[in-house]
């Protein structure tokens, strides 16, 4: 009877070993068949592992440290290089001002035009129209209304219009005097500049920084001067 016992418990034992071992296959089994049927395992913290990059996916890999293009992203377009500024000796910054000179023939201004710098400051563009004058006149039949000598010290405007023209003092040291002549140059200067310039309405003349009596004994430099076309030839044609 014992005997019998033994049998039927080492019978069990094998029997539960058994199943035990065919449990253990089968669920291998379904593990291996999950992993074949395209379900990608989890890999460490979850993340799934990147998709293959290189030749395989069309592409080259990128190189550590750089972050992967986006997806139809332009390449960058380098910045132009800065623009350089404008000359001012183009004809593109230059503007035309007539010149008023003495007639050789009467005693009326004779109108020359001139090219100036087209600067945006008006004090600037009336600085030049002075120099013009004092560098004299380019046509024939057309006489200085300033002595050459003469030197612009500097042109100032204030907020009502005046242009104060500082001459140097060989503008009446080398002047030759005379009503006629000193008109000349007084309107010569004033009608250039108002007639030019619209933002100048009146025109006082200095010497070395002060107001003086007179240009030459006759017209009074102390007062501010307005323009009188009526002394300007307009429709005088230049000499052959």
């Amino acid at each position: 009877m014992k005997k019998e016992t033994l049998v039927l418990g080492s019978v069990a034992a094998v029997c539960a070993t058994l199943l035990v071992a065919a449990l253990i296959v089968r669920s291998g089994g379904r593990a291996g068949g999950a992993s074949q049927a395209g379900v990608t395992p989890e890999t460490a913290e979850g993340a799934a592992p990147a998709s293959g990059t290189g030749e395989a996916s069309g592409g080259a890999s990128p190189q550590a440290g750089e972050a992967p293009a986006a997806p139809g992203a332009a390449a960058p377009v380098p910045s132009p290089a800065e623009t350089a500024e404008p000359s001012f000796t183009s004809e593109q910054n230059r503007r035309e001002v007539t010149l008023f000179f003495q007639e050789a023939t009467s005693e009326y201004l004779g109108p020359e035009r001139r090219k100036i710098f087209l600067t945006s400051s008006i004090a600037d563009q009336a600085k030049q129209i002075v120099v013009e004058l004092i560098t004299g006149p380019l046509e024939k039949g057309l006489l200085p209304t300033v002595p050459p000598q003469t030197r612009l010290r500097g042109l100032y405007l204030d907020r009502s219009g005046t242009a104060f023209v500082d001459l140097s003092s060989e503008v009446t040291d080398f002047h030759p005097g005379g009503t006629d002549e000193e008109i000349a140059t007084i309107f010569s200067l004033v009608d250039s500049l108002v007639y030019n310039l619209p933002g100048i309405k009146r025109v006082h003349i200095l010497v070395n920084g002060e107001e003086r009596e007179s240009l030459k004994s006759h017209l009074d430099l102390r007062r501010d001067y307005s323009k009188d076309m009526s002394i300007v030839d307009m429709d005088r044609k230049a000499a052959p």
